[in-house]
């Protein structure tokens, strides 16, 4: 494994304290080496400078943040291997997919351990470090450029090298990207269904499922990965990719109630609430005994300040199940809050 004396650490961030604090952690640790910068800016001046071993840095910092950051390291091939780690004191569910979608090796949320830094950095030297996956990384980058000129099989060849060495996600989705165009779509599901199982938010290859599907003529499964993979984008608050799979479903089946549910939720979190109200009736219109768009209606009532709207999407709701606590809950918080509702 890597010695902590030989490893260059470049900690970023304005925050005094936190980066004492750290560089006191590192010390007892056995990390000698470090340095430190106090923005992004500053940081990637330094990283293309010394080109340090791993690069720690604040989430939020002016001008530049921790993610801007990452992203430049990440998109500049001579830097882009080094492992950088985030520090916040508090992130969301978003934020961690964000974060590990432009490649983070690893999160610290505060208060930080000493135990808990470490654990992370050992993780980070005996693995994003190691030869080995040194080598599947350089098999990686050769299959990539094979497939950008379109040379699939020597393609192929370099990335079955990799999974000889690890488990990648995005090496099998390269591998059905490479089977469709081919038109091996069994070969292509194959390898996209592998690159979920390993890694079950990759909206993606749902969406290269849903596509090798529609080639196949087979609509419901076309459909039903659409989904999954719109609701993946939903979840992860990438609107503009979110409608465009939603709007795939409409041309793919346009009496698909789920759909319209989801483009609903969806506009209502951007505001449009009009056009959330349009396609919540439009989903009623094919199910009317679907409480949770009755209910969602009434949630996008209630955003445009029409509580008696809302109420009675919320009644119609709970009688349609009348275990919906939700449903109820807010019909007893109108009736509370104004006798005329």
């Amino acid at each position: 494994m890597v010695n902590p004396f030989d490893i260059q650490i470049l900690i970023a961030g304005p925050n005094y304290l936190y980066k004492k604090s750290l560089r006191q952690m590192l010390d007892t640790i056995g990390f000698k080496k470090v340095s430190e910068v106090k923005d992004a800016t500053i940081a990637w001046e330094t990283i293309k400078r010394i080109n340090p071993s791993i690069v720690i840095a604040q989430w939020d910092m002016p001008e530049m943040n921790g993610i801007a950051l990452l992203k430049l390291i990440r998109s500049d091939s001579e830097y882009s291997e080094i492992p950088v780690v985030l520090w916040t004191d508090e992130i969301t569910k978003a934020d961690v997919v964000k974060a590990g979608e432009t490649g983070v090796n690893a999160i610290l949320i505060d208060p930080v351990s000493i135990d808990n830094l470490e654990s992370k950095l050992r993780i980070i030297m005996e693995f994003e470090m190691s030869p080995t996956t040194k080598k599947a990384k350089t098999f990686m980058a050769k299959g990539d450029l094979y497939l950008k000129e379109e040379r699939y099989e020597s393609a192929l060849n370099e990335y079955e090298k990799v999974l000889n060495i690890l488990e990648s996600a995005e090496v099998y989705y390269n591998i059905g990207y490479i089977k469709t165009a081919k038109g091996e779509y069994d070969e292509a599901l194959a390898a996209f269904r592998k690159a979920t199982q390993i890694n079950q938010m990759f909206a993606k290859a749902y969406k290269a499922m849903a596509e090798v599907y529609v080639k196949m003529a087979n609509k419901d499964m076309a459909e039903k990965y659409l989904q999954m993979a719109g609701d993946i984008f939903l979840e992860r608050e990438m609107h503009e990719s979110a409608e465009s799979v939603f709007n795939e479903i409409l041309q793919l089946k346009p009496d698909t109630i789920n759909v319209y549910n989801s483009l609903g939720i969806l506009y209502r979190r951007q505001n449009r609430l009009e056009d959330s109200i349009k396609l919540y009736e439009k989903a009623i219109k094919i199910n009317p005994y679907d409480e949770n768009i009755h209910f969602n209606l009434g949630r996008a009532y209630l955003d445009m300040n029409n509580p008696q709207m809302a109420k009675k999407s919320f009644i119609k709701a709970l009688k349609i199940n009348p275990a919906f606590d939700t449903a109820k809950g807010m019909i007893e918080a109108l009736e509370s809050s104004n006798k005329d509702y």
